[in-house]
Formats: C-alpha cells, sequence, structure tokens
C-alpha cells in the first residue's frame, strides 16, 4: 500500500480594513469606536477619525481592533497628551481584545485609561461630567 501525501491546509490571513465611527454623546464626551488591524498606512486615518471627535474628551473603543502596531501606540500617548492639555482627556475600551494586550505590554495602560468594556468608560466619563 502506497502512502499517500498530505499537504497541510493553506491558511489565508485576511486583513481586516480600517474601519471607525465617530459619535459626539454630549456632555463634552465623544466616542469613536474603531476596528481592524490598525498599523502604520491607518495612522493618517485613525488621526482623522481622533481630531474629527470636537468634544475634549474621547472615548476610544478598540474592542473591534485585532492588531495595532507601536505607531499606534504613540498615537495614542501622543492624542491622550494633546487632549490632557486641551482640558479633555482620552481614555481606552480594550474589551479583552488582541489590542488589550499589546496596550498593556507596551505600557500604554499607565499612560493612558484603560476600560475593560465600553459601559465601565461611559459609566466613569459620564460621572465625572457631571
Amino acid at each position: 500500500m502506497e502512502a499517500s501525501r498530505s499537504t497541510p491546509p493553506r491558511t489565508v490571513k485576511t486583513v481586516l480594513p480600517y474601519r471607525s465611527t465617530v459619535a459626539e454623546l454630549g456632555s463634552g464626551l465623544a466616542l469613536v469606536s474603531v476596528s481592524g488591524e490598525l498599523d502604520l498606512y491607518d495612522e493618517p486615518a485613525l488621526t482623522r477619525s481622533l481630531a474629527s471627535a470636537e468634544a475634549p474628551t474621547v472615548v476610544l473603543d478598540l474592542s473591534g481592533v485585532s492588531f495595532l502596531d507601536s505607531t499606534i501606540c504613540g498615537i495614542l500617548v501622543g492624542e491622550a497628551k494633546r487632549r490632557r492639555r486641551a482640558g479633555g482627556e482620552l481614555v481606552l475600551v480594550g474589551n479583552g481584545s488582541r489590542a488589550t494586550k499589546t496596550l498593556e505590554l507596551a505600557g500604554i495602560d499607565r499612560v493612558v485609561q484603560l476600560f475593560p468594556t465600553l459601559q465601565s468608560a461611559l459609566d466613569a466619563m459620564l460621572v465625572g461630567a457631571a
């Protein structure tokens, strides 16, 4: 009996496109929800999304982000500093995503407040705004 060779199944990596939604929630608070894989090529789009939020405090929901690189980490720290100088704040929602692990490994969670859920972030920000 001849042994048959089986080839391992091919894996296809799908790169999720960057998507964002910006919502002004009132009380000086905006929600920016992003999804996809965020890297150097998405930096301009992320920067535009954050800049389009006119409220001083922004909750950035990264729950739908499957990957982010050091370029994005730098953007987040820079945006947090810019908003603090203007009297606002940038807070992040990780929701246990892969992005959360990257933020923690890079130490971003020590510079920018990171919440486990969108609800906990909104609760904290709305209490602070009241």
